[in-house]
């Protein structure tokens, strides 16, 4: 058996996985957390991550070291991805990471994003032989993947991000229409840019007749847990679920009338969420309207199970 540690560095949130391999490469988790620190927290207009939000999150790490401390793991893969990748003090972050929490992190690109989530998807929801998109919708980005017959054919990591667009777009609470459409002009802006990509194969609209959309990371399971009405998240119920675009829509219309204080009490929506869920929601909406989605299928796995697959594969080969 090999015990080893995956931490993903998120914009809004941090997640650790500590999962236990068997020799067939097949893992059960040990133990999990998550936490919102909002690392990302005004990035898009300062271009740099700011002390406090720095200190939150190095809190945490600290928290997820000693964490892994408690087993016997191998290693550890601690990657960074949107917030760190972009801000002008990304690599200042990274050495004070090491140093308070001895953790080495890699930020990784887009691309790579993207295929690791992708691995992280397959380990939780069958993906052999099928043809999806895979939407991972992050903090400062969004990572689209289009599987054909199980394989990956195409990725593109997108500025499409909850916590970014939040900044740019929702000023007032509950939003102005004026403020969604200024969102939504955004999120089509950079739709149009995934499905003209020269990678897409001419094109990705119109082709989904045989496939479906596959949607993970907070936005998704966030969604999930408020159409099940959760006040505890179960990711059982919530892994495969699968939510029609007409619920999406009622989900979006109820929670953009309200107010940030009003979303904190709505079941399904954690702390620390209920001011970029709008954005989250709409940006679903879009996307299920874009590509003719009449449903998505929720995964509950996705980046920090990819971590530790790949870190797995890693040691299998040294």
């Amino acid at each position: 058996m090999l015990t080893l540690a995956g931490i993903d560095i998120g914009t809004n949130t941090l997640r650790l996985l500590i999962a236990e391999f068997s020799p067939d490469g097949s893992f059960r988790q040990i133990a999990s957390d998550r936490r919102v620190t909002r690392l990302g927290e005004g990035i898009s207009g300062t271009g740099g991550l700011k002390a406090g939000a720095m200190e939150r999150t190095l809190g945490v790490l600290e928290e997820f070291s000693r964490t892994c401390g408690r087993h016997p793991v191998a290693g550890i893969y601690t990657a960074a991805t949107s917030a760190v990748r972009e801000a002008s003090n990304g690599a200042d972050f990274v050495r004070r990471v090491k140093e308070r929490a001895g953790l080495d992190v890699q930020v990784i690109s887009g691309d790579e994003e993207a295929r690791l989530i992708m691995l992280g998807v397959s380990s939780g929801l069958d993906m052999e032989d099928k043809d999806a998109l895979v939407m991972d919708i992050g903090g400062g980005s969004t990572e689209f993947v289009f599987v054909s017959k199980g394989e990956i054919s195409f990725k593109v990591s997108t500025d499409i991000g909850v916590v970014r667009f939040t900044e740019q777009y929702i000023h007032s609470d509950p939003p102005e229409p004026g403020e969604i459409e200024g969102l939504e002009s955004a999120i089509k802006e950079w739709l149009k840019g995934v499905q003209s990509s020269p990678f897409s194969k001419g094109g990705l609209r119109g082709i989904w007749g045989q496939g479906g959309l596959i949607g993970t990371a907070g936005t998704i399971t966030t969604l999930a847990a408020i159409d099940q009405k959760m006040t505890v998240y179960d990711p059982e119920k919530v892994n495969g679920c699968r939510i029609c675009r007409d619920r999406i829509q009622e989900i979006r219309r109820t929670l953009s009338r309200m107010k940030i204080k009003e979303r904190e009490q709505v079941p399904g929506i954690e702390k620390g969420r209920e001011d970029i869920i709008v954005a989250g929601v709409v940006v679903v909406d879009l996307v299920m309207e874009w590509f003719g989605f009449g449903e998505i299928v929720v995964s509950d796995s996705g980046l920090r199970e990819g971590l530790v697959i790949d870190l797995y594969h890693r040691l299998s080969k040294s």
